[in-house]
């Protein structure tokens, strides 16, 4: 069987610490059987700036070698994760126009969506996912989030395009041709995570996840099934433990315990301790404070994205947390929605073995791989979602 139509899904997901190789295959709707996971710690980046590039191309390439022999998998398809740093997105109103009127089919959509995929980006960029926040029939008001099969003499959308950094694709697309991938496809992280972690009721109406990782963060506001903007700040939960490693002058893996065990539920008495060992150490009472210190920081820089969004947000918009960097962290949740007045939801994947906030990456990136993979083109691919996977 040639690697191309090999049912394996390969993807490869990058975030500020880790390189994850997972290899996989569809058995049954929502049921993937896992045949491969292999990861590696990476220096990171900050600013789309890598830390240690040698470092991060040779983990990518070590957790794709491993994935791959220990799945004995021939495909040569891969899947890559762009997360926000190395990312844009723009929105524009697309219209198409027909001789008279016609059922909407697949073809259309696809070529709507393509109509207004040019960009003067200085070569800096590429497209790499387009998705339609809303659908309007020539002559109606109404906004659909579906329009295929009805009849109009002219559709329009407002439709996202997800740009990834053309250097970002440059480096991995090398990285996979050495690997021996022919078919390289490039998925917006935080577009997969909007789609697959939330039902689609819940993105019927305007509302915004916020992915908090380790080094690195992201503020999304969306709506359908595309995003209506994306930011991206180099801050995560390794902060929480470097401050508290700095403040208490202990070492960094003892007051990432520290962040681990802290409830910032509680308040603790002043002789209280979270960890203590030959090094030192860390009173449970600083730690907490320390941790509320930087999630401050966290609120002040959320409230500035959600402030100079463009449009404007429903006072009640739905707000949904994820990510390795607080979501297992004992009353952070709590306590940023406090800090941003309103109510954050905390949000995790229903894949089986990925049921935490950090797999939420991972998660999203082979469900939508494996959907992508099974479907010819955009609107094929949102047709199947929109009926639940039935044809």
């Amino acid at each position: 069987m040639s690697g191309l139509f090999c049912k394996d899904i390969a993807v490869l997901d990058v975030n500020s610490r880790l390189i994850s190789a997972i290899v996989g295959t569809r058995k049954a709707q929502s049921v993937f059987g896992i045949k491969a996971i292999a990861e590696k710690q990476h220096q990171g980046y900050e600013k789309a700036v890598w830390f240690d590039l040698a470092d991060t191309v040779s983990k990518v390439k070590l957790v794709l070698t491993e994935a791959m022999k220990s799945a004995s998998s021939k495909t040569k398809r891969l899947f890559i994760g762009v997360p926000a740093e190395f990312a844009a997105v723009v929105t524009r109103q697309v219209d198409v126009s027909y001789d008279k009127k016609r059922h909407i089919v697949d073809d259309d959509i696809d070529y709507l969506m393509q109509k207004g995929n040019s960009f003067d980006v200085g070569n800096q960029y590429t497209t790499v996912n387009m998705s339609a926040i809303y659908y309007m029939l020539e002559g109606s008001d109404r906004i659909y989030g579906d329009v295929r099969g009805l009849e109009a003499k002219g559709v329009s959308a407002l439709v996202s395009y997800v740009l990834a950094s053309k250097r970002y694709v440059e480096i991995f697309d090398e990285i996979a041709g050495e690997l021996g991938f022919t078919d390289v496809r490039y998925i917006s992280t935080e577009w997969a995570q909007c789609v697959n972690l939330l039902e689609n009721e819940q993105r019927d109406n305007v509302y915004a996840l916020i992915d908090i990782g380790y080094l690195s963060s992201s503020v999304c506001i969306a709506k359908g099934e595309g995003i209506l903007d994306m930011r991206s700040f180099s801050m995560g939960g390794a902060h929480i433990a470097a401050d508290i490693s700095e403040y208490l002058e202990v070492p960094f893996d003892m007051a990432e315990e520290a962040k681990k065990l802290v409830d910032l539920n509680l308040e603790y008495d002043d002789e209280a301790v979270l960890v203590e060992n030959s090094d030192g150490e860390v009173k449970a009472s600083y730690a907490s404070e320390i941790a509320r210190g930087r999630l401050d920081m966290f609120g002040q820089v959320i409230n500035n994205i959600l402030g100079s969004y463009g449009g404007d947000l429903p006072p009640y918009m739905p707000i949904y947390l994820t990510g390795e960097g607080i979501g297992a962290m004992r009353g952070a949740k709590k306590y940023l929605s406090e800090l941003l007045g309103r109510n954050i939801e905390l949000i995790t994947p229903r894949l089986p073995g990925f049921v935490k906030p950090d797999g939420s990456s991972k998660a999203s990136l082979l469900i939508m791989a494996d959907s992508l993979s099974r479907t010819g083109g955009v609107a094929s691919f949102f047709k199947k979602l929109f009926s639940g996977g039935k044809k």
